[in-house]
């Protein structure tokens, strides 16, 4: 788990009564409106709570994301954080990003398909259990963006007619850039790992600098396959399922060049890559990183791509998890890091004991 971040904290009774909302909200179980007054329980009493509601008011998700990831952030500039297991992840000297960004950086999904769990909701239907890793991918992306005040967007775009659907890629970045610092894209089967750990503080411990205009991590190689994941030059690609994007002078030409790559305008055979795979991260691995090395940040695959138990390249997600043919985990993932803030003031109720451990002296009936 996370270092917990220094500084406010909310009152303990509630973090402990926005938790059982938000496991309420999330899960479906019934429709309810958010408090209009919650009576706090006086030290060593019940812990039962009478609450009053107003049916003119509608919970906000936002605020129940955000209040129960404050005591688990962490700053941009935070010394070092926690993996599960204990070890320490240290961060580099000299941070750049020492202030949280907030709506400067935009987290972006993009399909030219509808959520299906949209239908279902529509239908009376929702059910989590039953929901896709699509709309499980979309939906911890969206729940990041709010927990650090970032700007969120889902692009629904048209379909090309004569090219895979990911070559929507360059021209929704292009489009949206220009009102953001930065972009992070993520495809619906990746995600993030640590839910309160915010992009400034991963991009301190890649040291992006701001001369980057893309951040990426590499694929999987392996010698046994040396011609899987690797381009005409034998170079490993880079995937294109998580970028950072940052608004520089070289990212529009960057941009420009991917988006019309394809039409043969600049790269003479890129039009090879319109479907087959890997369609527009095979043309950026082939052709534009060329024109644009020092603008692009390689990252290890290690670092962002990939998922545990992936032994090729040690790609195994350590800020940034990929699941390419275990897309099903997003929902895990995701459950597992919203289960983690849902119950840690449960666990600090219990931990300082008011209201809720009782002791019993001696085993006997009075």
């Amino acid at each position: 788990m996370m270092l917990p971040s220094t500084g406010a904290r909310s009152p303990m009774f509630m973090l402990a009564c926005t938790a059982g909302f938000a496991l309420i909200f999330i899960f479906g179980f019934m429709a309810w409106s958010a408090p209009e007054r919650i009576p706090f329980p006086q030290r060593g009493g019940s812990t039962h709570v009478e609450m009053t509601f107003n049916d003119a008011k509608t919970p906000n998700i936002n605020d129940i994301l955000r209040i129960l990831y404050e005591p688990l952030k962490v700053s941009p500039s935070e010394p070092f954080i926690r993996e599960p297991n204990g070890t320490k992840i240290v961060l580099p000297e000299n941070p750049r990003y020492t202030k949280k960004m907030g709506s400067d950086i935009l987290i972006l999904d993009l399909d030219t398909r509808p959520l299906k769990s949209t239908e279902m909701f529509e239908k009376g239907e929702y059910d989590w259990r039953n929901i896709n890793h699509v709309s499980g991918g979309v939906f911890a992306h969206y729940a990041y963006a709010q927990i650090h005040g970032y700007d969120y967007k889902f692009v629904h775009a048209v379909e090309f007619e004569d090219r895979h659907a990911t070559w929507i890629k360059p021209s929704a970045l292009a489009n949206l850039i220009k009102d953001y610092k930065f972009i992070v894209f993520l495809d619906a089967d990746a995600t993030f790992r640590f839910m309160q750990l915010p992009v400034e503080w991963m991009m301190n411990y890649w040291n992006v600098e701001p001369h980057h205009s893309f951040v990426m991590a590499k694929d999987p190689w392996s010698p046994e396959e040396p011609q899987y994941n690797s381009d005409r030059f034998n170079r490993t690609y880079t995937n294109t399922g998580f970028m950072i994007v940052q608004n520089n002078k070289q990212v529009m030409p960057i941009l420009k060049a991917w988006h019309e790559c394809p039409d043969d305008v600049r790269y003479p055979n890129c039009s090879q890559w319109k479907e087959p795979k890997f369609h527009e991260q095979s043309a950026f691995g082939e052709y534009i990183r060329y024109d644009y090395e020092e603008n692009i940040k390689e990252l290890d695959c290690s670092q962002a791509n990939g998922f545990p138990g992936v032994e090729v390249s040690n790609c195994q997600g350590k800020f940034i998890r990929h699941y390419w043919f275990e897309k099903h985990l997003v929902k895990l993932d995701y459950r597992e890091n919203l289960m983690n803030a849902i119950t840690y003031p449960i666990q600090k109720l219990f931990a300082e004991k008011e209201g809720v451990v009782f002791e019993q002296p001696e085993n006997v009936i009075h």
